[in-house]
């Protein structure tokens, strides 16, 4: 079985995302001889969906040296751009949802977001571009560990304003911030003394846009044995996952992916 993780990617460019998508930039992380492409987009016309993009992220290396055996002799041999792992992703052209399958620890599921968004900045070039992905929770999973902590003394909440559409219960704060024209935003509150943050109907709507995919909050304080802890909505174990059989083609793991991102879709019409 193989577990994809869910996000929504986050970007502005003056070009469109298939275009970014096979235009053949690589992304090099600093002081590495690794690089990453994205390789093999294909188009699955979705009835519900419309338009999805399927590929995957490859990171390989330069040069590697392998040991073989040449003229019944060991030797020596370098191979190069040697593929290191291979992540299957799912993109929906419309709402931006994404499903990737992270390859173990040579493709986390930090390294994938970072590398996949590095793939699409450097395609534009214009510079007018920005790119992030942020992970997909469970619905209200964030806030339900929050209202169960005894004592919550940090808040911060990063968010990007949403792109192309947004959600009733935090319109008010999404259209603000495109009214205002911000590109990022964020706020961090710390508890007076001996007391706890209380989470207004504001606030938790803040809250919700970041667990929808458009940003990232981060809560610490104590739960309710009196222990440190520090929750995220991208931790790896809030984020939204689907296990599929990697037997399966993409156009039939496509099948399930697209169950879990209509299920990211209907929130928006709650």
């Amino acid at each position: 079985m193989e577990t994809f993780y869910f996000g929504r990617l986050n970007y502005t460019s003056n070009y469109n995302l298939y275009n970014l998508l096979t235009y053949g930039n690589k992304f090099r992380t600093p002081d590495s001889n690794n690089r990453y492409g994205i390789f093999s987009v294909s188009v699955i016309d979705d009835v519900e969906l419309g338009v999805v993009f399927t590929g995957e992220l490859v990171k390989y290396q330069d040069l590697k040296e392998e040991e073989v055996v040449k003229d019944n002799e060991l030797t020596i041999e370098y191979i190069k751009d040697a593929i290191q792992g291979r992540c299957r992703f799912f993109l929906t052209e419309k709402s931006h949802l994404i499903a990737y399958n992270p390859y173990g620890k040579v493709i986390s599921p930090k390294a994938f977001c970072e590398a996949f968004s590095g793939v699409i900045i450097g395609a534009d070039d214009t510079f007018n571009v920005d790119s992030e992905i942020y992970p997909i929770n469970q619905e209200y999973e964030f806030m339900n560990f929050i209202k169960t902590m005894s004592r919550l003394e940090t808040l911060i909440i990063n968010l990007t304003p949403s792109n192309p559409n947004n959600r009733d219960i935090w319109k008010n704060t999404d259209d603000r911030l495109n009214e205002m024209n911000v590109k990022k935003y964020k706020e961090e509150m710390t508890v007076k003394k001996n007391q706890s943050i209380e989470i207004d109907e504001l606030t938790e709507s803040k809250i919700i846009m970041a667990q929808d995919g458009y940003g990232k909050a981060i809560g610490s304080g104590k739960d309710l044995d009196g222990n440190d802890v520090t929750v995220s909505t991208d931790s790896k174990e809030s984020v939204m996952k689907k296990k599929i059989n990697k037997d399966l083609s993409p156009t039939e793991q496509h099948f399930f992916i697209r169950d879990v991102f209509n299920k990211i879709i209907d929130r928006f019409k709650s």
